[in-house]
């Protein structure tokens, strides 16, 4: 499917994670490292599931949105973009799961499924146009202040990205720093850092893809640095294209294009191939490894191609710790 948010196609949002030194006193934390919101066109649906074993007070749980414009004035990609915040505070009991429209097209952005618990309001970003950002959620108490659970891994949860008007949706989960730092998530590639799901990672900082046809599919990374203090830092992490190869096995060197993504940023895998390397592969595809530091990614792969009979995607975590 076309992330083009504004074309009712999913895009992803990364949310980021990473997770800092080890602090027992932390409230414990969560990172939702992708969101997209378009309303009516396109949303995510997020799930937060506060565990049964929470101690420490903690009758709340706090979101913070991180987000911005998916494009700027011209219309091109905003990735260098800052972020903006949102900070909302929910009531809470342990054992829950709440989920929500974050673009507020079903249910206006309130509890989702029949939910009949007391909340206070509404989860919903109250932004419109496209948008792109993550989600930090934290147990605290009524006014929003981060409390000790005693558990640094109470917090869980899980999205949806849904083209409405295509029909077409994919997902994953989120992302709980193991060290309980509040807002800092930081790569366990650095010592003492606690996630797990970013590159560099197992001592690479790349990732092998395939990629079909692109005259045929469209492939896209969302890229969320991570570091710490994510819940106001606009951080920055570079982004690139190495060792393509065509469907031959074929190898097509080029020169690598570097782009920087600030807060967080889809990248398409046409701004990171020169034109002649895009040329030779334009109706074959191939493979290639997609390098980041310090950073979340999750690779999307769509078409509306006629003969694939309506639209499709897929969506998955890149920056697992599996090799290559």
């Amino acid at each position: 499917m076309n992330s083009d948010i504004s074309l009712i196609r999913i895009s992803s949002l990364l949310l980021v994670v990473a997770g800092s030194t080890i602090e027992p006193a932390g409230a414990d934390s969560l990172l939702f490292p992708v969101l997209v919101s378009n309303a009516p066109n396109v949303t995510t649906i997020a799930s937060v599931v506060d565990g049964p074993t929470a101690g420490g007070g903690a009758t709340h749980l706090t979101y913070i949105y991180r987000y911005k414009d998916a494009f700027d004035s011209s219309g091109v990609a905003n990735r260098n973009g800052n972020c903006s915040t949102r900070t909302l505070t929910r009531s809470s009991i342990s054992g829950d799961v709440v989920s929500f429209d974050v673009a507020g097209a079903f249910e206006g952005g309130n509890a989702l499924f029949g939910d009949a618990n007391f909340y206070g309001g509404g989860f919903g970003l109250g932004v419109t146009g496209p948008q792109r950002g993550y989600l930090l959620v934290t147990n605290t108490n009524s006014t929003g202040s981060p409390l000790a659970v005693g558990d640094n891994l109470d917090l869980s949860g899980e999205f949806v990205v849904m083209e409405i008007a295509g029909g077409a949706a994919w997902g994953g989960k989120a992302i709980n720093d193991v060290n309980r730092e509040n807002f800092d998530f930081i790569n366990a590639n650095i010592a003492g850092g606690g996630v797990y799901s970013a590159l560099p990672s197992n001592g690479t900082p790349y990732r092998r893809f395939t990629f079909a046809p692109p005259s045929e599919w469209s492939t896209r990374f969302f890229v969320t640095p991570i570091g710490a203090n994510m819940d106001s830092a606009q951080l920055t992490a570079p982004v690139s294209v190495a060792d393509l190869y065509d469907r031959d096995g074929q190898s097509r060197p080029f020169t690598s294009i570097v782009l920087s993504v600030t807060c967080t940023a889809a990248v398409d895998l046409r701004d990171l191939v020169d034109s002649s390397t895009w040329a030779a592969v334009e109706n074959t595809g191939g493979w290639a490894s997609f390098g980041a530091n310090d950073a979340v990614i999750y690779k999307l792969e769509y078409s509306s191609d006629p003969q694939y009979n309506g639209t499709v995607n897929n969506g998955f975590l890149l920056s697992d710790s599996a090799l290559p």
